[in-house]
C-alpha cells in the first residue's frame, strides 16, 4: 500500500518521502521541523475568523433595511420566509464537514502528511458536492411543495433561485476548512466577507432594477435571492485566488531508489517510518464521524426562523388573511427579528470570545472555583447588557421602526420582541460557557427543545393574536433556551446563585436608564415634531440610544455594581486604556455625588 514516511536528519530537518506498494521510495521532501502553532497565533486566527463572521452577519442583517424600504413588507416577508428555508438547506448540505476537514487536516499537518491532508480535501469535496447537488435538485423539484407548506404560492421562483448557491457553496466550505486546518485564517476570513459583500451588492442592484421595472412581488423576491449564488461564487473565487508561494513549503526532491534510508544521526541505525493511508471506507467514516455531531448542532440554529416561515403565514391565512396580506404581516414581524439579530450578534461575539479562554483554562487543569467565578461574571454581564438592550428596544421601538422602515407598523412587535434580547443574550453566553467546558451537546439539545416549544407557542398564540403572538412565542422560546442552558451549566460548574442583597444595584441602574431613555424620547420627540417623520425619528432614536448607554454605565458604577476589577475584564478596558481612564473618572464623579455608595461590589 502506498505510504508516507517521516524522519528527522542530523540538522533536525523534517524529511518526508513517499513509497509505493513494493516499498520503493519515489520521492522525498525536506523542511524544518514543523512546530505546533503558538497560542498567540491560534488566538489571532480565532479573532480574525470571529471578526469576519460578525462583519458578515452585520452586512447580511443591515441589507434587510433597504429591501423593506424599496420593495415593501410583502416582498420582505416573502424574502425572509425563503431565506430561512435556503439557510436550512445550505446547512444540511454543508454543515459539519468543513469542521471535520479542519480537524482532520490539522491532524495530518501535525504529522507532516500533506498528501493525506489533500486526500481528505478531495474526498470531502466529493461528498459535499454530491450533497449540494442533491439539495439543489430537492429544492428545484420540490419548490411547489415547499411554497404550499409555507402558505406562500409566490415563493416557488425564489426557492428555485436560492437553490443555485448549493452548487457552489459546499466547495467553498471545504476549502475554508482546509485553510483553517492549516491555521491559515486570512483567506477564509476574506472569503466570508467577500461572500456577503457580493451577495448584498447583487441584491441591491437587482432590487433597484426590479422595482424600477415594476416587477411583481414574487419576481422581486426571486431576483434578490440570486444574491445567494453571487455571494457563493465570490466566496469560492476568494478561496481559489492565486497566492504567492510560502517560503516554508517543502521542496520536492526526486528519490534515488528502493534501498535509500535515513537516520537521525551518523552512525545510528537507519530509521524508516511509514504512514499507511486509510482505506477509502475508513476515511469517509472518519469525515462523517466528526461531521455528524457538528452538523446536528448547526442545523438547530436556523430552526427558529424556519419554524416561523412555515407556520406564521399559514396560520394567519387560516384566520382570514389573504396570502399577500399574510406575507406583508410576516414582513412587519421580521422588522423586529432583524433588530433582535443585531443585538444577538454582539452576544454571539462575546460568547465566541469566552470559549478559547475557558478551553485553555480547562486544558491547563485550571481551578474550578476560578472557572465558576469567570462564568458567573460573564452571565452577570449578559443579564445586564441584555436587559439594557431590551429596555432600549422597548422604549424606542416606534422611532427606531420609523427611522429604519419608514412607518411604525412594526413598533408593537418590536416592543414585544424586546425581552428576547435579554434571554437570547444569556442563551448565547451560557452556550459559549458550556462549549468552553467541553460540552458541545447540551447547547444544541437545549436549543432544539426551545425550538419545539416555539412551534407549540406559534400554534397557540398566532391564531389568537397574530404577529404579536408570534413575538411573544419568540420571547418564550429564548427564555426556555436560556433556562435550560443555565441548568446545564450548573451541572458543569458551581456557579454561585444570585444574591438578592446585591441584585438591587443593577436593577436600580436599569430603572435609572429606563427613566432617562423615556425622558429623552419624549423630549426629543417634541423637539423634532416639525421635521419629516424619518428625520425626526432618527434624531430621537440615535441620541436616545447614546443617552441610555451613558446613563446605564454611570448608574452601574454609582450603584456599586461595577468596579475596576469588573470593567478591566472587558475587551478594550484594560488597565491604562482610554476606556479605563474614562470609567475611573466616572467612578470618581459618582463617588463625589454619593460618597457613601460602595463602588466595587458585584451585583
Amino acid at each position: 500500500m502506498p505510504g508516507c514516511g517521516l524522519v528527522y536528519n542530523a540538522n533536525m530537518e523534517f524529511l518526508q518521502y513517499h513509497s509505493t506498494t513494493d516499498g520503493r521510495t519515489i520521492g522525498m521532501s525536506t523542511e524544518r521541523n514543523p512546530k505546533p502553532p503558538s497560542g498567540k497565533r491560534i488566538l489571532q486566527g480565532a479573532a480574525l475568523l470571529g471578526g469576519a463572521a460578525l462583519v458578515s452577519k452585520l452586512i447580511g442583517t443591515v441589507q434587510k433595511i433597504p429591501l423593506q424600504n424599496y420593495a415593501g413588507d410583502e416582498v420582505f416577508g416573502l424574502y425572509s420566509a425563503v431565506y430561512a428555508l435556503a439557510v436550512m438547506w445550505m446547512t444540511l448540505a454543508a454543515a459539519g464537514v468543513p469542521t471535520a476537514v479542519s480537524a482532520l487536516v490539522a491532524e495530518r499537518e501535525a504529522e507532516g502528511d500533506e498528501s493525506g491532508a489533500q486526500r481528505i480535501v478531495r474526498w470531502s469535496l466529493g461528498l459535499l458536492c454530491a450533497s449540494g447537488l442533491a439539495a439543489f435538485a430537492a429544492l428545484q423539484f420540490g419548490a411547489p411543495l415547499f411554497a404550499d407548506w409555507m402558505g406562500a404560492q409566490g415563493a416557488e421562483a425564489a426557492i428555485r433561485t436560492s437553490s443555485i448557491a448549493l452548487l457552489v457553496a459546499p466547495a467553498t466550505a471545504v476549502l475554508r476548512g482546509y485553510r483553517q486546518g492549516q491555521m491559515r485564517m486570512l483567506r477564509p476570513a476574506v472569503s466570508q466577507v467577500a461572500d456577503q459583500t457580493a451577495r448584498v451588492a447583487f441584491m441591491l442592484v437587482m432590487l433597484a432594477w426590479a422595482v424600477s421595472s415594476g416587477w411583481s412581488a414574487p419576481a422581486v423576491a426571486a431576483a434578490v435571492h440570486g444574491g445567494l449564488a453571487a455571494g457563493a461564487v465570490a466566496g469560492l473565487a476568494a478561496m481559489l485566488w492565486p497566492e504567492r508561494s510560502r517560503k516554508d513549503e517543502g521542496v520536492w526532491i526526486p528519490g534515488s531508489g528502493a534501498k535509500k534510508t535515513f537516520s537521525a544521526n551518523p552512525g545510528e541505525r537507519p530509521t524508516r517510518i511509514v504512514f499507511l493511508p486509510e482505506s477509502r471506507k475508513a476515511l469517509v467514516r472518519s469525515i462523517i464521524g466528526v461531521a455528524l455531531p457538528v452538523a446536528a448542532a448547526s442545523v438547530v440554529a436556523p430552526l427558529f426562523g424556519l419554524i416561523d416561515a412555515f407556520t406564521i403565514p399559514r396560520l394567519l391565512q387560516q384566520e382570514g388573511a389573504d396570502p399577500a396580506q399574510s406575507l406583508a404581516l410576516f414582513g412587519v414581524y421580521n422588522r423586529g427579528i432583524a433588530l433582535l439579530q443585531l443585538v444577538l450578534m454582539g452576544a454571539a461575539g462575546a460568547a465566541a470570545a469566552l470559549v478559547p479562554a475557558l478551553t485553555a483554562s480547562r486544558a491547563r487543569g485550571g481551578d474550578a472555583a476560578d472557572a465558576a467565578d469567570k462564568a458567573a461574571n460573564a452571565l452577570r454581564w449578559a443579564w445586564w447588557l441584555g436587559g439594557a438592550a431590551a429596555i432600549g428596544l422597548a422604549l424606542l421601538a416606534s422611532p427606531i421602526d420609523v427611522a429604519l422602515f419608514a412607518d411604525d407598523a412594526g413598533s408593537l412587535a418590536i416592543a414585544l420582541l424586546a425581552p428576547a434580547a435579554v434571554f437570547g443574550t444569556v442563551q448565547a453566553v451560557s452556550g459559549g460557557l458550556l462549549q468552553g467546558r467541553g460540552d458541545l451537546r447540551s447547547p444544541a439539545v437545549n436549543l432544539a427543545v426551545a425550538a419545539v416549544f416555539k412551534l407549540a407557542l406559534n400554534a397557540l398564540l398566532v391564531p389568537a393574536y397574530g404577529i404579536t403572538g408570534a413575538a411573544a412565542g419568540m420571547v418564550g422560546a429564548y427564555a426556555a433556551a436560556a433556562l435550560l442552558n443555565a441548568l446545564s451549566l450548573r451541572q458543569k460548574l458551581a456557579v454561585p446563585s444570585v444574591r438578592l442583597a446585591a441584585a438591587w444595584r443593577p436593577a436600580a441602574a436599569l430603572a435609572v436608564m429606563a427613566a432617562a431613555v423615556a425622558a429623552a424620547a419624549l423630549t426629543l420627540g417634541a423637539l423634532t415634531h416639525g421635521l419629516p417623520a424619518r428625520a425626526g425619528a432618527l434624531l430621537t432614536a440615535l441620541p436616545g440610544v447614546a443617552v441610555g448607554a451613558a446613563v446605564f454605565a454611570g448608574a452601574l458604577i454609582a450603584a456599586g455594581a461595577v468596579g475596576p476589577r469588573q470593567w478591566r475584564e472587558l475587551p478594550g478596558c484594560a488597565a491604562g486604556s482610554r476606556m479605563d481612564a474614562w470609567l475611573t473618572r466616572l467612578q470618581a464623579a459618582a463617588g463625589r455625588l454619593a460618597p457613601s455608595s460602595p463602588t466595587s461590589r458585584e451585583g
